[in-house]
């Protein structure tokens, strides 16, 4: 910092209250500090300049960082949604969970039409009973697939197919889901619309000047949300 050889009190930085009176009655100070503005360059725009400079240097994010922060924001927003499940109204048998988990992995093969990854869970603690919410292996993945049934077909098929997943608290209930699971994977229009791109989509990654999804039943976000589906 430049200070005043006769004062001993220190001047002022560009864009502070009086730079410009004591850069003029003090240029070798400013000099020797690298404070002086380019010449030809008014004392504002020197600043801006060096600000400018500043950011330059702090560097765009990279591609890794951009993927890290999105898989932070999908790690999150599992977290947030599988909060959501409800407690059982008693302990659900893990048969009941194994045979829901069993028929969603052949509804989305029959939407993707082909063999994906399935779907496994195991009670950790190897009983017959689960006296907690439904884990979020599968919650998760319902969630995103009701929330696909409201972008396709412009919302008829979430009104013959959409699950009151807060309902999901006991056994019977899992059956009733498991059974509307399998009305959904032998809807042959049901599986031509989830194929198809959904709609919106395709016009944002036009705008964007990128190529449209390619055709399959969930978009960025709701790949995030059933991660574990792909």
């Amino acid at each position: 910092m430049p200070t005043d050889p006769r004062t001993g009190k220190s001047l002022p930085y560009p864009g502070e209250p009086g730079y410009e009176e004591a850069m003029a009655a003090n240029p070798d100070l400013y000099a020797q500090e690298g404070m002086m503005p380019e010449e030809g360059m008014m004392p504002e725009e020197g600043m801006m300049a060096e600000e400018g400079m500043m950011a330059e240097g702090a560097g765009a994010p990279t591609p890794d960082d951009i993927a890290a922060l999105e898989q932070e924001e999908a790690a999150l927003q599992q977290d947030i949604t599988s909060e959501m499940a409800p407690m059982p109204e008693k302990p659900f048998s893990v048969k009941a969970i194994g045979t829901l988990i069993d028929e969603f992995n052949s509804t989305i093969d029959a939407f993707a039409g082909e063999d994906i990854p399935d779907l496994v869970w195991e009670d950790p603690e190897g009983g017959k009973n689960w006296d907690q919410p439904l884990p979020a292996d599968i919650y998760v993945p319902l969630v995103a697939l009701d929330e696909s049934l409201k972008m396709v077909g412009g919302g008829e098929f979430y009104d013959k197919y959409g699950m009151d997943l807060q309902g999901l608290t006991s056994d019977p209930e899992l059956r009733k889901a498991t059974a509307n699971l399998k009305k959904m994977g032998k809807d042959k229009k049901l599986i031509e619309a989830m194929q198809e791109p959904i709609a919106g989509a395709e016009m944002d990654m036009a705008n964007q000047g990128a190529m449209p999804p390619e055709p399959g039943m969930f978009d960025e976000d709701e790949q995030a949300l059933a991660a574990n589906m792909a």
